[in-house]
């Protein structure tokens, strides 16, 4: 079984994914950036130059790639949730977590350079107040939808985020489950 990370941009789900793959000594995965490696552009270059609809076949083929996978760590692009089919591919072998971010966390987050210089682009030319609020509105049902379980991470670090999951996983039994697939898979 995967873990799988859901939510909306600056959730921290390529950090908390990195963390938890590092803990669990698992692979770690993030869509955005096999979409970046298979069609060899910054995801900012490939929706300037071919529009969102292009970005989103990648991402659906990125998904479906990870199908196979049966013990690692996946961070997902916010927008995952926006096709029922990357949904069900997610959901086949894997447990999907929601990192739920209050919108002033988003916001403040968006509003700020991130260290690496990636642009993350917007999706309208509204401001980025205006576009935060009606895209978290429209995908708020469905990261619900697709969750499995769900972390708000409000007043939450990185650290205490995987905590969470990791704890969850444990009482749960599913931790023992994902390291058997894992050591199956490095049998084999």
């Amino acid at each position: 079984m995967n873990i799988v990370l859901i939510g909306y941009r600056t959730t921290g789900k390529s950090t908390v994914g990195k963390h938890l793959a590092f803990k669990l000594n698992l692979p770690f995965f993030d869509t955005d950036t096999l979409v970046e490696e298979n069609i060899k552009m910054p995801i900012a270059d490939i929706v300037a130059t071919h529009g969102w609809g292009f970005f989103r076949a990648g991402e659906k083929d990125a998904v479906q790639a990870l199908e196979k996978q049966k013990a690692c760590i996946i961070a997902t692009g916010g927008g995952v949730v926006l096709d029922k089919d990357n949904v069900a591919s997610l959901k086949k072998n894997g447990f999907v977590v929601w990192l739920n971010a209050p919108l002033n966390d988003i916001i403040s987050r968006l509003n700020n350079k991130r260290p690496d210089g990636v642009v993350r682009p917007q999706f309208t030319d509204w401001n980025i107040v205006e576009e935060t609020i009606k895209m978290v509105n429209e995908r708020d049902t469905l990261y619900k939808q697709a969750a499995d379980y769900t972390v708000e991470t409000a007043q939450k670090s990185i650290v205490e985020v995987g905590e969470e999951i990791y704890q969850h996983l444990v009482e749960t039994g599913m931790l023992i489950n994902i390291l058997k697939n894992k050591k199956l898979s490095d049998i084999n």
